[in-house]
């Protein structure tokens, strides 16, 4: 898609109406589905406004969008006027491919980001070329499919098919074997519960005993049970978890069969009197406040650990820089999933399973697709991902599918197995390089098991990080360089 913008932009003076038209028809095509909460709203104003929060999403970020075209342009311009001549479009789309690469490698982490359609999400569904994530990063298979299709821009064939064809076909080449440990195994409970009906009509008592029934009834000891996001649908303290009575029977359990049970909660913590209050925290007339956190406990026999999400959902889940901008704390939009302003936590790492400390990193709904925040929690050793979330907020649509294809994308970049538990689907086991072992469709109750080996991810974007990207980019630049050079040096204007 972009180079058509590309040749756009190239050929008409004023090209951003019909650019930014372009980019809206991708957005809309791509994430239609945010403004499906409109479906369940109690009341036609309630629709109005869920309807308007999803188109406002989908508008925005073109705008966003733009930026790196818009630079590009200018930089076009600036060469020309060394050159004396118009640039070549053909040559000036490689200039293009190392800005829409650092474009999406900001976008991703900011606080007002929306990743969801960087180009190489793509692939996801695409097992050939969805391989190389595991050297480029999800950025970097961005650039990779821009460099492809900026070779067949230029009519070089023999180069576009070898590198379109090509390249993958080396990835593989490229995985490297790895140490692993003993299979442990797991469990993902998918109870399918409205995600609507969830706070306000099904009653939490049924929900739960709905959990405790999907359980297995002879689980291996040390096994892992992965329970979705926001399981418990009431409000849990972190600090006196112990005494939660829907949490009671979910103890008992692991303690009896001596598992691992993680499972999603709203959690909250209760600041006394005089403590300092975040800009996310909610005051209490009396004195002090609380602050709630997306979250998830990691039961074990002997202990329990804290996974707190930390890339929460833009307006949704919480303002962007609140802490700069607190007059923007009653600015929200309800896109469905949390909603409130969510505490985040000062640092994030892997939780631990019992009983051989085997390191867990967990990623709650939408952190699953920011797979260079997992690679920075994922030590280096045998490990485990586990993805719990509630996709049900969008009904039967893309967004669910979506999501999914991008956390076996996240799993073959990182080279570490991942079980996943979505609420209403879909749950499942993958592999190493993101292939789907076994899984449960979309709105079914039950439970899924299977047997995942750790593995210590070998891949070379958990080695390197983000130096694929910008490979692929200095590679782009060079041969922009070349080119634009040789035509400087060879122009009517040089032999004058």
């Amino acid at each position: 898609m972009a180079f058509p913008l590309l040749w756009g932009l190239a050929q008409r003076e004023r090209p951003y109406r019909l650019l930014y038209l372009a980019l809206l028809i991708w957005n809309f095509i791509g994430c239609y589905w945010l403004m499906l909460t409109a479906l369940s709203a109690p009341n036609l104003q309630e629709a109005i406004l869920s309807l308007a929060a999803g188109a406002a999403a989908i508008l925005a970020n073109p705008l966003l969008m733009l930026l790196p075209f818009f630079i590009w342009r200018q930089l076009r311009k600036a060469v020309e006027k060394v050159k004396k001549v118009p640039h070549s479009t053909s040559s000036s789309v490689l200039l293009f491919i190392p800005l829409w690469g650092l474009f999406e490698a900001l976008h991703f982490r900011w606080e007002l980001t929306w990743s969801w359609l960087n180009l190489g999400f793509a692939w996801s569904e695409w097992s050939y070329w969805r391989n190389m994530v595991g050297i480029f990063g999800v950025v970097g298979l961005s650039v990779w499919s821009l460099m492809g299709a900026a070779l067949l821009h230029m009519r070089l064939l023999t180069a576009f098919v070898l590198w379109g064809f090509g390249s993958p076909a080396l990835s593989f080449l490229l995985h490297f074997p790895t140490e692993t440990a003993p299979p442990r195994h797991v469990y993902a409970i998918q109870p399918d519960i409205d995600p609507y009906a969830k706070f306000a009509e099904f009653p939490p008592s049924e929900q739960v005993q709905r959990l405790l029934s999907l359980l297995p009834h002879s689980p291996p000891q040390g096994a892992l049970i992965v329970l979705p996001e926001t399981a418990i649908p009431t409000s849990v303290s972190i600090d006196a978890w112990e005494r939660e009575p829907f949490l009671i029977p979910f103890k008992e359990y692991v303690q009896r069969h001596k598992v691992n049970l993680l499972i999603g909660i709203v959690g909250y913590k209760y600041f006394p009197p005089g403590s300092a209050l975040s800009p996310s925290a909610y005051p209490s007339p009396e004195g002090g406040g609380y602050e709630t956190y997306n979250a998830a406990l990691l039961l074990r026999p002997d202990t329990v650990q804290l996974h707190i999400k930390s890339r929460l959902v833009p307006f949704v889940e919480r303002v962007p820089y609140l802490e700069v901008f607190t007059f923007l704390r009653k600015w929200q939009i309800d896109l469905g999933g949390g909603f409130g302003n969510f505490g985040k936590p000062s640092r994030q790492e892997a939780l631990s399973l019992y009983p051989d400390e085997l390191p867990l990193t967990v990623a709650i709904c939408y952190e699953s697709i920011f797979m260079h925040d997992l690679r920075k929690r994922l030590p280096n050793r045998p490990a485990l991902i586990a993805i719990i979330t509630n996709d049900g907020w969008w009904k039967k649509s893309s967004g669910y599918w979506q999501h999914l294809t991008y956390g076996q994308l996240t799993a073959d970049a990182l080279g570490t197995p991942a079980v996943r538990s979505a609420n209403t689907g879909v749950s499942a086991l993958l592999s190493s390089s993101g292939a789907r072992i076994t899984d449960l469709g979309y709105h079914r109750i039950g439970r899924i098991e299977g047997i995942l080996s750790p593995q210590k991810p070998a891949t070379l974007y958990y080695r390197w990080g983000e130096i694929g990207w910008i490979g692929v980019s200095t590679f782009a630049l060079i041969v922009w360089w070349i080119r634009w050079y040789r035509s400087l040096r060879f122009s009517p204007l040089s032999e004058k």
